[in-house]
């Protein structure tokens, strides 16, 4: 990880005061927009393994809308300004590794460190991609800059489960919300990515769940930041 922050473009501007992470982007980065767009003094970090999404966000044309019901994607304006993208998976490791991440054909945002059962599919591609921790991206974050992380939003096909174990302290100590998504039931092996178990992992954490007006899938509240709970935009629909 370290290495990557070195390598990459990586640079938080003076002028950034917020910081959420979007964790699975798919081609068009939809939430980072919505949330770049309501913040000018925020910067989005993005985590995305699919080298097809990587490609299409970081182009230097503007994305089209592959399907109506998709969110407006992110404007090019804001990337390696506002919005940096780090090309790996998340989960939850000691050190770096390398697993299979399966590419779906008919949707890239269906992609995912499992194996899609066929009703997602046809799987186009199965390659290996890069795996870190949150763990290993906290460890280098500027935390003496940023006294918490606003807003974490997942959406990684099966793995957000792992991926905030992956976490270690920072969730509990630097984190304010979460929403993750609960997909348990379209890839093989990801059936412990409950709701329950996620709810009852956040609450180790000091997190309690909520009903957020702008969130559909389970979002949590950490109740050491209780008072910021109404100054944060948040959205996720």
């Amino acid at each position: 990880m370290e290495k990557l922050f070195n390598e990459s473009k990586f640079k938080i501007n003076d002028n950034i005061k917020n910081i959420k992470l979007d964790i699975g982007l798919s081609y068009n980065a939809p939430y980072s927009q919505v949330w770049l767009e309501q913040d000018p003094d925020l910067m989005v970090i993005g985590f995305e393994p699919n080298p097809d999404s990587v490609s299409c966000i970081l182009s230097t044309e503007e994305i089209e809308k592959r399907n109506d019901m998709h969110g407006y994607p992110i404007r090019k304006k804001y990337i390696n300004d506002r919005f940096f993208l780090f090309p790996i998976a998340l989960s939850d490791v000691q050190t770096q590794a390398e697993m299979y991440f399966y590419k779906t054909e008919r949707d890239t945002g269906t992609s995912s460190l499992f194996e899609p059962h066929l009703s997602l599919g046809p799987v186009k591609e199965k390659i290996y991609v890069p795996v870190f921790s949150l763990k290993h991206f906290f460890d280098l974050f500027p935390f003496n800059r940023f006294e918490y992380i606003e807003y974490i939003k997942i959406d990684a096909q099966g793995s957000d489960l792992n991926i905030l174990k992956g976490a270690g302290d920072y969730l509990k100590e630097k984190v304010v919300y979460i929403t993750a998504e609960p997909e348990c039931v379209d890839y093989t092996g990801c059936d412990g990515n409950t709701v329950e178990n996620i709810t009852n992992y956040l609450s180790t954490q000091g997190f309690d769940r909520i009903y957020h007006k702008n969130t559909a899938d389970p979002t949590f509240i950490n109740t050491k930041f209780l008072y910021l709970k109404d100054s944060i935009f948040i959205y996720q629909l």
